[in-house]
């Protein structure tokens, strides 16, 4: 009986053995990468940076933060595409992204992707300057339908998702609306401060400080609710806009064909990091909330969402980037 019960003991413990291997190590079993297709210093890479720091601690593993910038994110996927797809080599993707995405037709993310999840949403402000006549978005609206093309605005670029947003805002309300393409969000700002704009949409970490010095007007924002960083300022819903919210979101994905229980640990690990009260502080400090999917699922929804109206913008209008 005794030699039975060590025998029964023995298996157990030889059949939990790879078990407790797999849980403790499992794909971990060298550094990992984290490209991120756009420059260092951006709001992408730094929210890279914290979430990279934090996951090395945890799995006791190097994690690198890899720029890859250049091409409207072309030149990171191309980059996460030729990795092994055994869950060492991630990417940082965004809104951005997608909207790329929709008018370049380099690449599809549903299908080039394995999506582990999304951990944060950052509100859009849409601004004008402090000495604008418009006090709120109706208003804007109702001057832009008595006079076709006369307002103007300003984006990061042809097919960027500014365009494609202020875009479906004026073929929803019936106005005419004139863009002004700038290499970057800064040039578009200080333009807007400057009065050479008449408003931008703009992601609130880029648009707060101005509009908390006096040298922008916050008309909405651009989500269906309030946010708590301006729990004063309407949302575009209350301003009787009713059209997809434009939102930062960012998220984590691994190559297509990286294995479903590689992509649930990540997804585990990275629910922790953003769990911890230091990542918390350091992501409101920048104007975002943290948003996680509750799985990849529906990861794979939002982003096809976003995709359906971005798709639908860029073939009603014939927008396209080279």
């Amino acid at each position: 009986m005794i030699r039975r019960r060590t025998l029964i003991a023995t298996a157990l413990a030889a059949q939990a053995i790879p078990h407790m291997a797999w849980t403790q190590s499992s794909f971990i079993s060298r550094p990992l990468k984290i490209i991120v297709p756009l420059q260092a210093g951006g709001s992408a890479d730094i929210s890279t940076r914290l979430i990279a720091n934090s996951l090395q601690h945890r799995l006791k593993q190097p994690v690198i933060v890899d720029n890859k910038p250049g091409g409207s994110f072309v030149i990171g996927m191309q980059a996460l595409t030729m990795a092994p797809p055994d869950g060492h080599t991630l990417i940082s993707i965004n809104t951005g992204m997608m909207a790329a995405q929709v008018t370049m037709k380099r690449y599809d993310m549903l299908k080039s992707l394995a999506l582990v999840t999304q951990y944060s949403n950052t509100p859009t402000l849409f601004v004008v300057p402090s000495q604008s006549r418009f006090r709120t978005l109706s208003e804007l609206i109702e001057f832009a339908s008595k006079y076709p093309g006369k307002l103007n605005f300003g984006s990061v670029g042809t097919g960027g998702l500014e365009h494609l947003w202020v875009t479906m805002l004026g073929r929803s309300m019936g106005v005419e609306l004139t863009h002004i393409p700038f290499k970057g969000m800064p040039d578009a700002i200080t333009a807007l401060a400057q009065g050479a704009l008449d408003f931008v949409p703009c992601v609130m970490s880029s648009a707060l400080p101005f509009v908390q010095k006096g040298s922008l007007r916050a008309l909405c924002v651009l989500s269906n609710e309030r946010t708590s960083f301006l729990p004063d300022l309407p949302s575009m819903k209350e301003q009787g806009v009713s059209v997809p919210p434009m939102e930062f979101w960012s998220g984590v994905a691994a190559p297509h064909g990286t294995p479903l229980s590689v992509i649930e640990q990540l997804r585990q690990e990275i629910l922790k990091v953003m769990s911890e009260p230091e990542i918390k502080l350091r992501m409101n400090e920048r104007g975002a909330t943290i948003i996680t999917s509750a799985n990849t699922g529906a990861f794979s929804m939002m982003m096809k969402a976003e995709q359906s109206w971005m798709s639908k913008v860029a073939q009603e209008t014939s927008i396209r980037t080279e």
